[in-house]
């Protein structure tokens, strides 16, 4: 099998793909529909199951056309390439392992995604506070984090109390079915859920 190098820097940290060595998912749909997005290694940062990003791209395609996309917990940076795949204009990705942060930047690169994605590295929850800070403005938030540390209303909280939320803007928020519902922050209320096996999808609007 032929296997091609790519080194990608971001900061003070590195990491060499190979394409070939690591594992991966393609983009279900939309104008990247089959490009490859290598993903991490391990559970930290799990990929969403290729069938439930179609779901929620389809979920999210009314919002999509022209819509800046902040996603909290980005792992491979799977979830945001197919909003962008569907119309999103832009999108600003968090993610906390410098690692997968690092191959975040290299899926960027080889899906020729440069204009359209900023890669973050650090912390999601402060980066909230620092986009607000900065007058950043976001039509569409994805909270997808890893499962049973209670960050879903972690970062609900944060949302809520710092201005990255545009006019008519959403929140999807990913759980384990397991997982409780997490309560909104003023200013936010939840307007549906949807159940797909043990994964659920809740959606939150601003109020008013």
């Amino acid at each position: 099998m032929f296997r091609s190098k790519q080194r990608v820097s971001w900061g003070a940290w590195s990491v060499t793909t190979r394409t070939g060595d690591r594992p991966g998912v393609r983009i279900t749909s939309g104008w990247l529909r089959g490009r490859r997005v290598e993903t991490p290694a391990g559970e930290g940062t799990r990929p969403l199951l290729t069938r439930l990003r179609k779901t929620l791209a389809d979920l999210l395609r009314p919002k999509l056309p022209g819509a800046r996309v902040l996603d909290l917990f980005g792992g491979s940076g799977a979830i945001s390439f197919e909003l962008l795949s569907n119309g999103a204009a832009s999108a600003a990705v968090c993610e906390l392992d410098p690692v997968a942060a690092a191959l975040v930047a290299a899926n960027v690169q080889a899906l020729g995604l440069e204009e359209k994605v900023r890669v973050l590295p650090g912390d999601a929850l402060e980066w909230v506070a620092r986009l607000g800070a900065s007058g950043a403005r976001f039509d569409v938030v994805v909270v997808a984090p890893p499962y049973g540390l209670g960050l879903q209303g972690r970062a609900l909280a944060a949302l809520g109390e710092h201005p990255v939320l545009a006019p008519g803007s959403t929140v999807v928020v990913q759980r384990e079915a397991r997982e409780p519902l997490a309560e909104p922050p003023g200013g936010l209320r939840l307007t549906r859920s949807r159940g797909h096996g043990r994964t659920v999808f809740d959606f939150y609007e601003p109020c008013g």
